[in-house]
């Protein structure tokens, strides 16, 4: 059963009835439940970050979730997903978002007899309801068989915890410890309505061993401990074998008991540091175009040299964007090019915008005399601070959009000043954009559908645009400061 924030109850929780047990309100009889012992939850659900008002617990009886908990939300929305594991004669487990984007709160959930889940929606003037939905709603909700990349469980161990993904991991992903951030924390029931995280604390995550199937990712780290709330987040995103990106990166396991089962720690040579391949990447056939200490595989578009706006700083390249009056490019900057030509490939690379900056990657860049500029041919990833620059008020022109063309499927770029990891993934024609590990834009290029968006497009009277099968890879020079490092490419 799910019981709501209150006196006594510091977050809101899900509940094993079980005879005889004790849930900790002193409310109707203080000193007659004195000296009980009070029974935890299966899941606390800590308040307004994965719960508010759950409603009705039920479970899920079709795909890959068969035979885990879900639960309705009223105020926070949505329904909740519920992984559960019996530890010690313990049942503890971890809450996911699920489903969002309803019409209404949610208050009952029902599986009707054609296999459907039918969701009863409610709320009220006061603050008891969805904020910004309706006050009812009656949804149906049928499973599509469609896949979805996301973490499936997470398992406690004595020296860390287990995550398992719905689909396999990525060749290389997942292994970079700093990738994750773990906390821990306990509640502390008090006559009090609600109540603080008590000994909050963040876990260093000291290795990641990915399993032979790469389905299982298990995070070691230590100072675990019994009766506390170990919150997981998975935040720079991964990528799957299919290319999908994560559904949601948060999880919150309820440690109630410690199993004493270890997980099995493979550790690994990497050292994650800046402008180099990995292990995995040179056996993968990556190539890095960049090491920190010299421009080696750039030049300027049509030249042979390089401006002297661009140099090295901060391990990376970077546009130092000396300004001329009334000049949308640098003092002595340009765009750079590879030095090569690619065509079917893997590129990625990390960026950083300053305040209110624009840049961006171009790609299938043709270099002739008739074309000035690396845009008058090449199609482009956007670079943007999306909060201050002008051209965020275009839907097409933000970070992660393929520049007045397509729209991100999600917002999912970080602030200026801050590194944001992209990759540009091309082959036979089919493109697709990634942006801090989601898949931000997918478009096939030399189609008829292709021709009508550019002819819709800015580029409509550039004879040239968009119509390479191959092409030089671009970093622009857009007059301001930009920084671009760990970049790395492989040919299909």
């Amino acid at each position: 059963m799910a019981d709501n924030q209150g006196d006594w109850l510091p977050s809101s929780k899900i509940l094993h009835i079980q005879k005889g047990a004790w849930f900790g309100s002193r409310s109707v009889d203080f000193e007659g439940t004195s000296k009980l012992k009070e029974t935890p939850p299966v899941v606390w659900l800590p308040q307004d970050e994965i719960g508010n008002s759950p409603s009705t617990p039920s479970y899920i009886e079709v795909g890959p979730y068969k035979g885990q908990m879900i639960h309705g939300e009223v105020t926070h929305g949505g329904i909740k997903r519920v992984f559960v594991e019996e530890v010690n004669g313990q049942l503890q487990g971890c809450v996911f978002r699920f489903i969002q984007g309803l019409e209404a709160g949610v208050n009952r959930i029902k599986w009707g007899p054609d296999g459907a889940l039918y969701v009863g929606g409610i709320g009220n003037p006061g603050n008891w309801s969805h904020a910004g939905k309706k006050w009812f709603g009656l949804q149906r909700l049928a499973y599509n068989g469609t896949s979805v990349f996301e973490m499936l469980a997470v398992r406690a161990k004595s020296n860390g915890v287990e995550i398992e993904f719905t689909e396999p991991l990525a060749e290389g992903e997942g292994l970079n410890p700093g990738s994750y951030e773990v906390a821990q924390w306990y509640y502390k029931p008090t006559i009090e309505y609600g109540g603080p995280k008590l000994g909050e604390s963040k876990l260093k995550v000291n290795s990641v061993t990915i399993s032979p199937d790469r389905r299982r990712a298990f995070l070691e780290f230590a100072g675990l401990k019994a009766g506390y709330v170990v919150y997981v987040n998975i935040a720079d995103g991964l990528i799957s074998e299919k290319g999908n990106t994560l559904w949601s990166t948060e999880t919150w396991y309820t440690l109630n008991q410690i199993p004493a089962d270890k997980g099995t720690v493979i550790k690994s040579l990497e050292k994650f540091a800046v402008n180099t391949l990995s292990y995995q990447e040179k056996k993968d056939g990556w190539q890095l175009l960049f090491d920190g200490k010299k421009i080696d595989y750039f030049r300027n578009y049509g030249k042979s040299t390089m401006g002297k706006d661009w140099v090295i700083d901060d391990n990376a390249i970077h546009l130092k964007a000396v300004k001329v009056a009334g000049k949308w490019q640098a003092q002595d900057g340009g765009d750079l090019i590879t030095k090569d030509s690619y065509q079917d490939y893997e590129f990625k690379l990390e960026w950083k915008i300053s305040n209110c900056g624009n840049s961006g990657i171009m790609f299938n860049v043709v270099e002739d005399k008739k074309y000035e500029h690396a845009w008058k041919t090449g199609p482009e990833m956007q670079i943007l601070d999306n909060t201050c620059h002008p051209d965020a008020r275009f839907v097409t022109h933000r970070a992660g959009d393929l520049y007045d063309m397509i729209e991100s499927f999600y917002p999912c770029a970080k602030p200026a000043g801050q590194w944001n990891k992209a990759m540009i993934r091309s082959k036979n024609g089919k493109v697709d954009f990634y942006l801090n590990g989601y898949k931000t834009v997918s478009f096939t290029m030399h189609t008829p559908e292709w021709k009508k968006m550019i002819a819709k497009s800015k580029f409509k009277d550039m004879p040239g645009f968009g119509l390479a099968k191959a092409g030089h890879i671009a970093l622009q020079d857009h007059a301001d400061k930009v920084w671009f490092r760990n970049i790395k490419i492989r040919k299909f």
